[in-house]
């Protein structure tokens, strides 16, 4: 921020002395005052608050076009025909939208850093040449002394990263407008939050570099000592909030997170308060630096409170009273947990979302995001059952910590009882799919089939009631064990039946299963080839949601796809 020239000794005349004499260092000397202004009128101090502006609008365009984009998707899947066909150029212009979109980088340094997709990566390309044209493509970068005013890359660059600063929260809010403009849902606008962060510290960098090289110019280190020290210098104010934002960084990253994940937790969020607050101490209301901070707040506290009074159902004010949902916990073969939890008819969500869980019984500050395995039912069938609620399914693989302590209170039999205090829905799929493409291919590995459930559920709704072009759906689930097929029999078998449009393959990967299963059969000519050529031994198999071929063996994903790639438009689901 802006420092004004420094006092001259009292009782000295300094009004005709030449610049060159040290004594000559404020306004009252006349050649220190007339270079003063001409450095001001030169390379004007409050003209670099309008990089904070421009850095601003170039955002706040970039949503815009996003909140346009996101427009059209409601209004073609609202109103558009189930028949109706696309152009060709625009089809061609998805699909390319597409590509970049899933496109990563391949390689460990890539995943090492979670580099993002190539249509992220453009955009944050762009962003970042049009950030550092902003701070450096402007020239002085420094003026002729310290007391002529603070270095101009010092005050945009400052101010680009305090215009950075509402952004960053509201790409980091699971309940934030970016989400409610655009559709983009929280967790994937978590990489922008990252990396803007990143470009805020680089910013805060930028800034702060200056404010050292120009006393060490003028003077030297008892130059440099004395403007840091001086009272009211934004040198001393700026320390700790730096600290603090540099502290939020190196937090973040993800080999950091990852192995202190507890801590992150607990500290991020109060060490973000607190930069904030010192933000408002390090910029002392000078020109407009308040009005991001303000904005911060407001974005912060809009965020907060519409999770908590809203998407918290514990605490929703249409709910009425304050008290979690029921639930009832039942252990399922291979270390999974299927939670059923009691939702009034009133709460929703669409396929592909997911809700917040927590679990006071077993940690009272803990709450994880699971993915909901099942749609809501109609209203027809709830008044048919003559009840108020209706049940939200979750499958939880057990790992460690959270899930390993759920799986072991749950019961086998009858399932545990117990109160979940929900936060959500959150996510979700925008596009109708059901209205786009002829043919749907899910891909799940594991637990990862209670992700495929919904919409699997979805489509048989939609497909029944003559609402969907969709006429064939593949799925495919990789499961180590035979008894893991019976995890979600009774939820297709409700939804699907014996559905034509609707083909599964199961493969069987555990190698132990299939030698007991050898055992078992000695003279099945199924798992023959197994053992002579390598290949995937395959049955077919009437299960209860219809006929589907069982395998058994390891398979090749590219061998699987291809050959079902036969419709004109066609949607992998990979879970």
């Amino acid at each position: 921020m802006m420092s004004m020239s420094p006092g001259t000794p009292s009782g000295s005349n300094t009004t005709s002395l030449p610049l060159s004499d040290p004594r000559c260092n404020s306004d009252e000397c006349a050649a220190f005052k007339a270079a003063h202004v001409a450095s001001q009128a030169s390379v004007s101090y409050y003209h670099q608050y309008d990089y904070g502006h421009y850095l601003t609008w170039y955002y706040l365009a970039a949503v815009g076009v996003c909140a346009a984009y996101y427009s059209y998707y409601i209004y073609r899947n609202r109103y558009s025909s189930i028949n109706a066909t696309t152009p060709f150029l625009m089809r061609k212009l998805q699909a390319i939208g597409r590509y970049m979109q899933y496109k990563h980088i391949p390689g460990t340094t890539a995943t090492r850093f979670r580099l993002p997709s190539l249509a992220i990566g453009i955009f944050l390309a762009i962003t970042s040449l049009y950030i550092l044209l902003l701070t450096f493509l402007i020239r002085p970068y420094y003026r002729g002394r310290r007391g002529f005013g603070s270095p101009p890359i010092a005050i945009r660059s400052g101010l680009m990263a305090q215009a950075l600063t509402p952004l960053i929260v509201a790409l980091a809010g699971k309940v934030n407008i970016i989400t409610f403009l655009t559709g983009i849902s929280h967790e994937k606008l978590n990489i922008l939050h990252r990396w803007v962060s990143y470009m805020c510290l680089f910013l805060s960098i930028v800034h702060t570099v200056p404010f050292i090289v120009q006393p060490l110019r003028d003077g030297g280190y008892t130059a440099l000592r004395a403007q840091y020290y001086k009272p009211g210098g934004y040198e001393f104010t700026g320390t700790p909030p730096l600290g603090m934002l540099v502290g939020l960084v190196v937090l973040s990253f993800s080999w950091v997170r990852n192995r202190w994940y507890n801590f992150f937790y607990r500290v991020h969020i109060p060490m973000y308060i607190a930069y904030l607050g010192l933000m408002f101490w390090h910029s002392g209301n000078e020109g407009d630096s308040w009005a991001y901070l303000w904005a911060t707040l407001s974005l912060w506290l809009a965020s907060v409170l519409a999770r908590l009074c809203y998407k918290w159902q514990t605490f929703n004010l249409l709910r009425p009273k304050l008290a979690g949902f029921s639930a009832t916990a039942l252990e399922l073969e291979g270390g999974l947990t299927k939670l059923s939890v009691l939702a009034p008819f009133g709460f929703r969500w669409t396929s592909g979302q997911f809700c917040y869980l927590r679990i006071p019984t077993l940690s009272v500050f803990q709450n994880h995001p699971y993915t909901i395995a099942n749609i809501p039912e109609s209203q027809a069938s709830s008044a048919d059952n003559n009840s108020d609620f209706h049940a939200m399914i979750f499958y939880i693989r057990a790992h460690h910590g959270l899930t390993r302590t759920l799986l072991e209170s749950a019961d086998r039999e009858s399932g545990q009882s117990m109160t979940i205090h929900v936060d959500g829905p959150y996510g979700g799929v925008i596009e109708r799919t059901l209205r786009l493409y002829e043919s749907l291919i899910f891909v799940a590995g594991g637990s990862g089939i209670a992700a495929c459930l919904p919409h699997l559920m979805y489509a048989a709704q939609s497909i029944r009631a003559g609402n969907s072009i969709t006429s064939q759906i593949r799925l495919l689930w990789m499961v180590r064990r035979p008894e893991h097929l019976q995890w979600v029999t009774k939820e297709l078998t409700d939804f699907v039946g014996d559905a034509d449009w609707l083909h599964c393959q199961f493969y069987i990967t555990d190698k132990a299963a299939v030698n007991r299963l050898e055992d078992a059969h000695p003279s099945s000519e199924a798992l023959e080839p197994i053992e002579k050529s390598g290949e995937l031994g395959k049955t077919t198999t009437t299960v209860a949601f219809g006929e589907g071929d069982v395998h058994y063996g390891r398979p090749v994903l590219a061998d699987l796809l291809n050959p079902l790639l036969t419709a004109r438009r066609v949607m992998i689901f990979g879970m």
